[in-house]
């Protein structure tokens, strides 16, 4: 997603109907089928890996492009945390504030199924803009989460790998996002 906003951006272009139409249920569902198409209409890796490099992502690394390749991507929490403060928050980065909007919009509307992760043991009346990804025995949630009203949010993002079953990462990835949420938005409970 952020490569293709600054794919738009860099063409002093808005973002076109195909793109939306592939970037809406890749980060809303989690659906593989777009990221592939979007991927590929790029560049696959070497494309990926210049998008890594504006963003600063030092501690990521892109696989070959044999299919499915994309998923197998490495990174850590610390690149996902920095790109998340790029893309949302605007710390600094590439994007402009419009694309930064696109952004924020995609990753607060995420559908039910897909709002596990990050989302456990913040307050209801908090913003959250997620992603999740899974694979085999991976499970991570990112995300930034913001309180109403004026305010810096926070950036978390909870990388995990060894899980027998998806449910079982899940439960792991939001016990530890309860601890983070009840220490960062100061709940109770």
């Amino acid at each position: 997603m952020a490569g293709t906003l600054l794919e738009a951006q860099n063409e002093a272009r808005p973002i076109t109907e195909r793109e939306m139409g592939l970037m809406l249920p890749m980060i809303t569902e989690s659906a593989n089928a777009p990221v592939r198409s979007l991927w590929r209409s790029f560049g696959a890796s070497p494309w990926f890996r210049e998008q890594g490099d504006a963003f600063g992502l030092r501690e990521t690394r892109v696989t070959g492009d044999d299919g499915s390749a994309w998923g197998g991507t490495r990174t850590s929490a610390l690149d996902q945390v920095n790109l998340l403060r790029q893309v949302l928050v605007g710390d600094w980065g590439p994007l402009e504030p419009e694309y930064r909007a696109v952004a924020l919009d995609l990753m607060t509307s995420v559908i039910p199924e897909q709002a596990w992760g990050v989302t456990a043991g913040v307050p209801a009346n908090w913003m959250v803009a997620q992603k999740n990804g899974f694979a085999g025995r991976t499970i991570n949630s990112v995300g930034w989460v913001d309180e109403p009203g004026p305010s810096n949010g926070y950036v978390v993002a909870i990388l995990t790998r060894g899980w027998s079953n998806h449910a079982a990462g899940i439960a792991a990835v939001e016990r530890i996002n309860e601890v983070i949420a009840k220490t960062m938005t100061k709940t109770t409970g």
